[in-house]
């Protein structure tokens, strides 16, 4: 993204923003679920106008946030931070054409109309259905196949989601503060930010459209969700 200096908002009031984190199911045993359950995300806007979120490597781009530590672990009842995985991708800068793969990180809420986002609370994004593992298991830093046997293929033996957690724990997931506090947002639908898909060079990206506010402004309200691991 762009380095430009911040700008602040005249929004007035402030936006604020409530998100509610659901694990589902409320449990996860690595023995007899093959799959990881489903991490959801619930937005509800209370601002009177639209507003727009770029959500590019925040913690509201489901399921990138699981593999850049904006989607955070805390076990319970100590409330000890878990050190989760950490893939850093080098790609071109975001564009803002619509019709376009990007479009993707361009969320806009409206007043009171709650949404929800979703994935695997997992490895893999819902892409690849990769069975979770123990952190006994994962710890060792090799893939295993669906009878628990070794391959020789290097995976994190940090978490992602469940996959890689202690059994018999129980975790609070939460969303990374700054994470959050540093996302750009405009108050307007995001079809005011999206161009045409023949625009090229200067204005067919994300940095291009002058309306961001980048300085925060935003009331975050995050409730989290709970899951507990079992063998």
């Amino acid at each position: 993204m762009s380095t430009s200096p911040p700008t602040t908002t005249t929004t007035n009031p402030p936006p604020k923003i409530h998100i509610t984190i659901t694990i589902t199911p409320g449990t996860h045993s690595f023995t007899t679920d093959p799959l990881p359950p489903l991490l959801t995300l619930s937005l509800l806007s209370h601002h009177p106008s639209p507003i727009t979120l770029c959500t590019f490597n925040r913690p509201l781009a489901l399921p990138s946030a699981l593999t850049n530590r904006s989607i955070t672990i805390h076990s319970l009842p100590s409330r000890q931070k878990v050190e989760t995985c950490s893939f850093r991708v080098n790609r071109p800068p975001v564009t803002r054409i619509k019709g376009d793969s990007d479009e993707q990180f361009y969320l806009t809420l409206l007043p009171n109309t709650p949404i929800t986002i979703s994935t695997p609370f997992g490895r893999g994004g819902g892409v690849n259905k990769i069975r979770p593992v123990p952190k006994a298991i994962a710890e060792k830093g090799w893939e295993v196949d669906e009878d628990g046997k070794e391959r020789r293929i290097r995976r994190s033996v940090q978490p992602t989601g469940v996959d890689g957690l202690e059994p018999g724990v129980e975790y609070e997931v939460g969303l990374d503060r700054e994470g959050l506090e540093g996302m750009w947002w405009a108050p307007v639908g995001k079809e005011e930010i999206l161009v045409e898909g023949g625009a090229e060079g200067e204005g067919r990206y994300v940095g291009d459209y002058g309306g961001w506010v980048k300085g925060g402004g935003v009331e975050w309200v995050v409730d989290g969700g709970r899951v507990k691991v079992m063998e």
